[in-house]
């Protein structure tokens, strides 16, 4: 089975974290890195066609920007996922913008496998979000049993190495699709469903 390639961007001011990120994804036959820019700017008048999967950004270059969310500043990319390189202090409301956020200060082999939960997260996200009466996807399912164990959306979104913003629309996608709006209601669903047991509770 062939493995299915993400065409990676950076967006990231520092050339040292830049071309590091780029050497270490570049190991990981999932992701090909075919672009590296300093800041925004230069990216929207160098980048002509939208052929990124994912871009990874430091949060303060879309930060300048002064936008209410990084979508706004890359319109033209709705089906990127984009994902926040962490080095230094960003509030969390900025963070919450990104579809995920990585840390480069995590062990080389964890921060490529928060990538990998990232991208799977993302893609299956969008893959189901689609028909109200699908049945619950395997990332929704994680995320109900974690709810049910009461979990809040930040514990939720650091366990699974998404972004609370990703939590929050997985969360929308479980109550649309089995019609319950309380956490009560969902926790006896997860129940019945054997997704945790009495002594999760």
């Amino acid at each position: 089975m062939s493995i299915k390639q993400s065409n990676i961007t950076i967006i990231e001011a520092s050339s040292v974290v830049r071309h590091g990120l780029q050497l270490l994804l570049e190991k990981d036959a999932r992701f090909v890195v075919h672009s590296l820019f300093s800041n925004v700017h230069d990216f929207h008048d160098n980048h002509f066609n939208n052929t990124s999967d994912i871009i990874l950004i430091n949060p303060t270059l879309v930060n300048f920007y002064k936008q209410f969310s990084v979508h706004n500043v890359f319109p033209d990319y709705e089906n990127t996922i984009f994902v926040a390189i962490f080095y230094n202090y960003v509030d969390s409301e900025t963070l919450d913008q990104f579809d995920g956020v990585l840390n480069i200060y995590d062990e080389e082999k964890l921060l490529v496998k928060k990538l990998h939960s990232i991208v799977d997260a993302n893609r299956e996200h969008k893959k189901t979000s689609h028909g109200d009466n699908a049945d619950l996807s395997r990332r929704e399912k994680e995320i109900l049993a974690s709810l049910a164990k009461g979990f809040t959306n930040k514990e939720i979104a650091d366990k699974h190495f998404i972004s609370t913003h990703t939590v929050v629309s997985h969360r929308k996608n479980i109550i649309r699709k089995t019609g319950i709006k309380t956490v009560s209601g969902l926790t006896i669903y997860a129940l019945l469903n054997n997704l945790i047991s009495k002594s999760d509770l």
